[in-house]
């Protein structure tokens, strides 16, 4: 197994765990999630839908033909979270674990990234 391979498997393995985490707390109504989605003005049914969104996507990132439009959407609710943040005025560190997240799916992405095995000669 190439180091690629590990570093793959372990970002999977993270990301599958903090988004299916994540996606239960609000599918389950977390008070912690309430009142998140509660103070960035957001309704409920916001919270379940990006709850499923989440739990489904953590899901599709150990299919290979799932990983990158997972990863895309995944992507885009950190992006929205972050912006949730900041829109509020929480200081930077608030959004500091989506920001990482964040970064950690795109490491992920150019793992899978089309063309790069064939670019490495793999």
């Amino acid at each position: 197994m190439t180091k690629y391979r590990y570093a793959d498997w372990l970002l999977r393995a993270l990301m599958v765990t903090l988004f299916t985490l994540a996606g239960a707390m609000k599918l389950t109504a977390h008070p912690f999630e309430l009142h998140g989605f509660a103070r960035f003005g957001y309704e409920t049914w916001f919270m379940y839908g990006i709850g499923l969104i989440e739990f489904a996507a953590a899901f599709a990132l150990l299919h290979a033909r799932l990983l990158l439009p997972s990863v895309a959407l995944l992507a885009a609710v950190l992006v929205g979270a972050i912006a949730s943040h900041l829109r509020v005025g929480d200081p930077l560190a608030e959004a500091a674990p989506a920001f990482i997240a964040l970064a950690m799916l795109v490491v992920l992405a150019g793992l899978h990234w089309p063309g790069r095995r064939s670019a490495q000669g793999a």
